[in-house]
């Protein structure tokens, strides 16, 4: 019996986590990016870090690998790079201020409901969809294409979030 598993298997078990690490660290080109208003580049972060979520969640599955750090560092990760451009959106003035304050508090009941259950609580599929959302609402609202139709799309897909986000928060407090 080997105390100390194998090194290789444990390199590729954390490439969820580590993808995590990775997609929050983009929160700090994106915050300089939005300071200088080089929103085509916030875009193409923005798109990265969508398809950064989806892979660490999908290797994750695959790998059925499970951790607390990993269970703090995703759900985190998703949090900042949403909601920071969602702050410099408001501060736009392109989705109203009172939304975003509603989607902050929804933010940290969820998470103060996730520190006190020990194994935290398992992200539902309508927060899933949530953040599916979000992305997709951010990706089109940070788009390089200078259409009214791209704002348009873009604050549908917001809507359709905001309202899930409300949905999702009124489960998590049934399941607490």
């Amino acid at each position: 019996m080997k105390l100390i598993p194998d090194s290789k298997f444990l390199k590729v078990k954390y490439i969820p986590n580590y993808i995590s690490l990775f997609r929050l660290l983009l929160i700090f080109p994106i915050i300089y990016l939005l300071e200088f208003n080089h929103l085509k580049y916030i875009w193409i972060l923005l798109i990265i870090a969508g398809i950064a979520d989806y892979l660490d969640g999908f290797i994750a599955r695959k790998l059925n690998f499970k951790s607390t750090f990993g269970a703090i560092i995703d759900p985190l990760s998703d949090k900042v790079l949403i909601l920071i451009p969602m702050i410099w959106l408001s501060i736009k003035e392109i989705i109203p201020y009172w939304s975003l304050s509603i989607l902050l508090i929804r933010e940290f009941i969820i998470s103060a409901l996730r520190i006190t259950k020990r194994s935290g609580i398992p992200a539902i599929r309508s927060a899933k969809y949530k953040t599916f959302f979000q992305f997709i609402s951010l990706i089109i609202l940070f788009s390089p294409f200078d259409k009214e139709i791209f704002i348009e799309f873009g604050m549908i897909f917001y809507w359709i979030s905001f309202i899930l986000s409300i949905f999702s928060l009124l489960i998590y407090l049934r399941i607490k």
